[in-house]
């Protein structure tokens, strides 16, 4: 069955199933299952499922499954590249070394603490500790406080006045016991100056409470964030104040023997109390300053004044 053409569009055929071109566009088979084209996108088959092309975008398929291309890329099944495992590797290297460097740049940048002494700043004669700037409640409802502090007003929006009014409720039976009587004269002390209890947001967000004298008013402030926390914690820094206003202030400025000697009632609120969780963190300042060799030397050293000057 052989027969053939000779010429620019030659063909050919050998044996029963055989034929060819040859020229520009020959072409042929080879076997039951063989094929291929010559040129720059050569293609052809071995087989079932096995495939090749030739030419700039060469690949080979090996059964199912199996796939890569000459230029040197790993490929999924679909043809996709995936990351070389060199690639892989040297990633899953440098990200904790990385990591770890990061962490000890941060540990190693200079962040020493404020002295104790130092974590409440000394005011004027009309301001116990100085805070800062202050944003206030824009609700100015007021009600009576509880209990011993009823001659006490207090400010601010109703979640503002719950916590106050459980601030107080925590000082009052405290008040009751002799060793915070310089606390006791401090309330009454208070209420004759037409007492006012609020909450701020402190710029000097460490300060815990400061007292101040305004339009003739004695007003204690409380940091904003006992009235997100259980208000309770609030208590030792009132009774602090407290204590200011048994001495000389207003009128002069907190020394430092009265700042120790209120540091003193509020570490014995601190322990007094029972908390939601741990004591708040002025709770440990007032131990660790009362527990100084010298606390009064410190707080002058701070900024305070002496008694005797």
């Amino acid at each position: 069955m052989a027969s053939g053409t000779d010429g620019p569009m030659a063909s050919w055929t050998d044996g029963p199933m055989a034929s060819g071109t040859d020229g520009p566009m020959a072409s042929g088979s080879d076997g039951p299952m063989a094929s291929g084209s010559d040129g720059p996108m050569a293609s052809g088959s071995d087989g079932p499922g096995a495939s090749w092309t030739d030419g700039p975008m060469a690949s080979w398929t090996d059964g199912p499954g199996a796939s890569w291309t000459d230029d040197g890329r790993p490929a999924l099944e679909s043809g996709e590249p995936v990351l070389a495992r060199w690639f892989v590797i040297t990633m899953l290297v440098l990200v904790p070394v990385g990591l770890a460097f990061a962490i000890w740049a941060f540990l190693g940048i200079d962040t020493d603490p404020i002295p104790v002494a130092e974590r409440r700043p000394p005011g004027t004669a009309e301001v116990t500790h100085e805070r800062g700037a202050a944003v206030l409640n824009e609700d100015r409802g007021t009600q009576p406080g509880p209990g011993c502090a009823q001659g006490i007003t207090v400010f601010g929006d109703e979640g503002a006045r719950a916590a106050a009014f459980r601030a107080l409720g925590a000082v009052c039976p405290l008040l009751q016991q002799p060793e915070f009587g310089l606390a006791a004269q401090g309330l009454n002390e208070w209420i004759a100056h037409g007492g006012l209890l609020r909450f701020a947001v402190f710029e000097l967000s460490g300060v815990d409470a400061s007292t101040r004298l305004e339009d003739g008013r004695v007003v204690v402030e409380l940091n904003a964030k006992f009235q997100f926390r259980d208000a309770t914690e609030a208590a030792p820094f009132v009774v602090h104040e407290l204590a200011h206003l048994a001495q000389r202030f207003p009128g002069e400025p907190v020394s430092a023997q009265a700042e120790r000697d209120a540091m003193f009632l509020q570490l014995l609120a601190c322990e007094a109390l029972v908390y939601d969780t741990e004591p708040p963190r002025g709770c440990f300042d007032a131990k660790q300053l009362i527990e100084l060799d010298d606390t009064t030397g410190a707080l002058v050293d701070a900024g305070y004044t002496r008694e005797d000057r």
